[in-house]
Order: structure tokens, then C-alpha cells, then sequence
């Protein structure tokens, strides 16, 4: 069976839920909207943010991921499999990038993407969704407390990005989640009749035609899209399918016995990702008890004065939840919080490559962390920092005793080991199919007709907060492209 349709929007999450919505706001045409995993709507788990511990197995996609120069062990690497995508899989900070990011941006070549061509698209998302903070917990009191302690100033991050502590914006409304898909799509039933979402159907590969592309190959048959195809699959996922169709690097794609239709070399390339490495403390009693997510708390330090914005980003988190799949890195024998910091504009860079021949393959996740030697240098500052914080009397209210790295952890190489060792992803993958590498500023595949992408794999570098407004944002932006091709 073959489906006809305008517009074929692949992948279901964050991105491709507001350019299918867009996208049937401004045409009459069939859009078809895939998405791989199940829906989201009336399911508890998936929308609201309190129960996201009862999510299983099959709402991920059960990645691995190393860390370090593409060797074990591996991190457990979530990917969302349901619409909605990783919103409906994540703790919901969402932060506006600073003004720098984009700037930062067209000087990399993403013409028009600057700070003060992308504010509108923001406001698009304010029109759309809700953003709330959560009720302070009184653990993550301490944690901002311990920050004023150490002569830092309480922010609004929801309405500015600087050095201070306070506590994360979170796109929910009370418990449930404002995700693409519960803000854009919901109620499914009452979507406009020429949108379609199509759950629980994966595509196989692109269909490309004389060099365009012109549909899909999925379980419920071949799709073809007479205007366009869009890309949204996610960082990871993204580039798998444009190498698993014959876009790609010519020598590996040749390699998976995959016949190459362009060769691409910068697809898969380029990986970023916000490293991070915690502290951990032993609390004098249980934490339990927050009202919407075990994240309530961050603080943002700017350790480099030329840096245009924060270097560091903190998680605190209420609980110690292990990252590694082999075994675990940070045990705990009693109750625990951690604080972790991250580097914001990490500049190394990884890769995405192929197992196999097929979508079926998991990827190969290479994060490659501190291949740039400087993105080590400014955590295991930041980490020095956050011991001294352990030490405040704010967070000694808290906390009884520093288990991880501990005492015994003083000079510099002594930090590094540690770091290495216990490194961690924030989960916010990107660059992966970059503007001026993999697309044109509109968002076009270069060397492909009628192919867009329109996720994270199209950010020109890694910005200082959490991607995932950052996402939307270039969504809100991708529609507008396509509209206008």
C-alpha cells in the first residue's frame, strides 16, 4: 500500500509535533506525522511529569552510549520512544537559551538565526504552553541557600540566563507536562482532518528519487510526499536514517554493504553533549517527598569572566539515580542527594555511526567527552566549587557526609580519575546534521531536493541550557522554512 500525502513529518517528539501543527495551521494538504512509538494521550505516565518513574522498558528506545574515545563502559543512553518524544520522557527544565547561543549561531553560518531574529519563535512557544517552577522542597532550600551562602545572587531563570542559583523553569502546568505533543496535538480527535498522527509506525528509509527525496518506507507500507519530507527524528536517530538510506560518509555507509546516493561526510559527525560529574552527599535524613520532580534546584556559574554566558550548570537532584549500564558507579548505602555540574559549551565532539544496515540496528552512540582536554579543565574547577558548597552551613543543615568522590580525592589528577570515571550525560544531544555542514540556514539538506531536518541535529554548537525550548524554538522556525520553500 502507498499513502500520498504534502508533507511526510518524521519522528513524533519535541520538533516534528510543532512543525505537523504548524505546518496544517498555514496549508489544506495531507501532512502525515510518524512517529515509532505509542501515543501519549490518556496515559499517566507519559503525561504527567510526578509519574514518570512508571515508565517501562518500551517507552525508550534502550540506547547505549561511551563516554569516553568510543570504549566501555556505557552509559545508559534514554531516548524517547512515544509522541511527544523526550519532553514526555524528561524532568521538563526548560529554559530559553541566552541571546549569545543564537548570536553564536550566525557566526557559525546560521544566517538569521541570531538572538533578535529567533525572539518571535519564543514567543510563538509562550503563546502555546505553560512554564512553571515548581514548590521549593526544603532540601533544595538548602541547596539555593548554599548558594547565596557562597555570595551568589537568586535568579528568575525564567527570565534571564546568568550566573546566580534559584530554581528551574519546568514547561508543566501543575503535574502535567507541556510537551509538543499535549500542547500542539491534544486532543488527537480533534486535530484538523487533513493532519494525521500515526502512531506505532517506524520508517524503514527514505525514499530518494534523482537525487530527491520523496517519502518513506515504514511498517504500514511506502509514504510519498509531494512537497516535502522532514526530518525529526532526534540527534541520534536522524542521521541513522539518512545513513541507512545512503546519505552519509561514502566509506562507512560502503562499509554496511548500504549503496551510497550522496556523500555527506559531516552526517553523524559533530556530536555535542553536556557532560557532567556529581557530587554526592549522604543526608542526615530520607529526601522524599517533592511535589512535581526530583529537580527543582539549579545554579548557573560563569567561571570563565570572557565567557558571554555561564560556563557551569547545576542539577541537584533529590535522589541518586545510576547512569551506567555495566554497574554502579555511584552507590549509596543510606539517603543521598547529589549536586552535578555541567559544562555548558562543552567543545568536544563525538560521532553517531551504524551497527548495521537497518533502523533495527541500535547506533553506535560515540560521545567521545574531554577529547577537548579544556571541557575537563572547567569541570573539575566547577567540582572543587561544588565542594566547597558541601561545606556551607546551608547544606550542612542538610547533609551528613561527602560519599562521592570523598575526602581521600584532593589534588588535581586525584579529581581528573574521578571525573573519568564517573562522568555522566544530561541527555541533550545535538550537531549532528549542522547548519553549514549538513543543511542550508533554511533548514534544506544540501544535495538533496525536498529534504528538511528540523531537530537538534541542525544546532551549528551546543548552547548553555537544556536543549529542549531550544528545540521547539527551531521547530517553530523549520515550519516557517518549509512554508516558505
Amino acid at each position: 500500500m502507498t499513502a500520498i500525502c504534502d508533507y511526510l513529518i518524521i519522528g513524533g517528539g519535541s520538533a516534528g509535533a510543532v512543525v505537523a501543527r504548524r505546518l496544517a495551521e498555514k496549508t489544506q494538504g495531507r501532512i502525515i506525522l510518524l512517529e515509532a512509538g505509542k501515543p501519549d494521550e490518556g496515559d499517566p505516565a507519559a503525561t504527567d511529569l510526578t509519574r514518570l518513574d512508571e515508565q517501562t522498558a518500551d517507552y525508550d528506545w534502550g540506547f547505549r552510549a561511551s563516554p569516553l574515545a568510543g570504549a566501555p563502559p556505557l552509559l545508559k543512553y534514554a531516548r524517547a520512544r512515544l509522541l511527544g518524544g523526550c519532553a514526555n520522557h524528561n524532568d521538563c527544565a526548560f529554559i530559553r537559551p541566552p541571546d549569545s547561543d543564537f548570536d553564536d549561531w550566525e557566526r557559525l553560518g546560521a544566517t538569521g538565526w541570531n538572538a533578535a531574529a529567533m525572539a518571535p519563535y519564543w514567543q510563538r512557544i509562550l503563546d502555546t504552553i505553560t512554564i512553571e517552577t515548581a514548590p521549593c522542597h526544603e532540601a533544595s532550600r538548602c541547596f539555593i541557600d548554599a548558594g547565596l551562602e557562597m555570595g551568589l545572587q537568586e535568579v528568575d531563570f525564567a527570565k534571564e540566563v546568568r550566573e546566580g542559583v534559584g530554581l528551574f523553569p519546568l514547561n508543566a502546568r501543575g503535574r502535567t507536562r507541556q510537551s509538543s505533543s499535549i500542547t500542539y496535538l491534544h486532543p488527537l480527535d480533534q486535530l484538523p482532518k487533513h493532519l494525521e498522527v500515526w502512531t506505532g509506525c517506524m520508517a524503514a528509509r527514505l525514499i530518494l528519487e534523482n537525487g530527491c527525496a520523496v517519502g518513506a518506507e515504514t511498517a504500514r507500507g511506502s509514504i510519498r510526499a509531494a512537497k516535502a519530507v522532514v526530518l525529526a527524528c532526534g540527534a541520534i536517530q536522524t542521521p541513522q536514517l539518512m545513513m541507512v538510506s545512503g546519505l552519509g560518509p561514502a566509506e562507512h555507509l560502503t562499509a554496511h554493504g548500504i549503496p551510497v546516493i550522496a556523500d555527506l561526510p559531516h552526517i553523524g559527525q559533530h556530536l555535542r553533549d553536556h557532560v557532567a560529574a556529581p557530587v554526592v552527599w549522604e543526608t542526615h535524613e530520607p529526601v522524599s517527598g517533592w511535589e512535581i520532580c526530583p529537580f527543582e534546584a539549579t545554579m548557573m556559574l560563569q567561571l570563565d569572566p570572557q565567557a558571554p554566558a555561564p560556563d557551569i550548570l547545576f542539577h541537584f537532584g533529590l535522589r541518586v539515580r545510576e547512569k551506567y549500564a555495566d554497574r554502579a558507579r555511584l552507590a549509596t548505602s543510606g539517603p543521598a542527594v547529589k549536586a552535578s555540574p555541567n559544562v555548558t559549551r562543552a567543545k568536544s565532539e563525538g560521532q553517531i555511526r551504524l551497527s548495521g544496515p537497518a533502523m533495527a540496528d541500535k547506533p553506535v552512540i560515540d560521545l567521545n567527552y574531554f577529547s577537548d582536554p579544556g571541557d575537563l579543565d572547567l569541570l573539575l574547577r566547577a567540582l572543587r566549587l561544588t565542594r566547597k558548597l558541601g561545606e556551607t552551613t546551608a547544606m550542612r543543615k542538610l547533609c551528613r557526609t561527602e560519599i562521592h568522590p570523598g575526602p581521600a580525592v584532593q589534588t588535581d589528577d586525584e579529581w581528573k580519575d574521578y571525573i573519568l570515571s564517573v562522568c555522566e550525560t544530561v541527555y541533550h544531544p545535538c550537531s549532528t546534521a549542522a547548519i553549514g555542514k549538513v543543511v542550508t540556514p533554511d533548514l534544506r539538506v544540501m544535495g538533496v531536493d525536498g529534504l528538511f531536518i528540523a531537530d537538534a541535529s541542525v544546532f551549528p554548537s551546543l548552547i548553555t541550557v537544556n536543549i529542549n525550548a531550544a528545540v521547539m524554538m527551531t521547530a517553530e522556525k523549520a515550519a516557517d522554512c518549509i512554508l516558505h520553500s
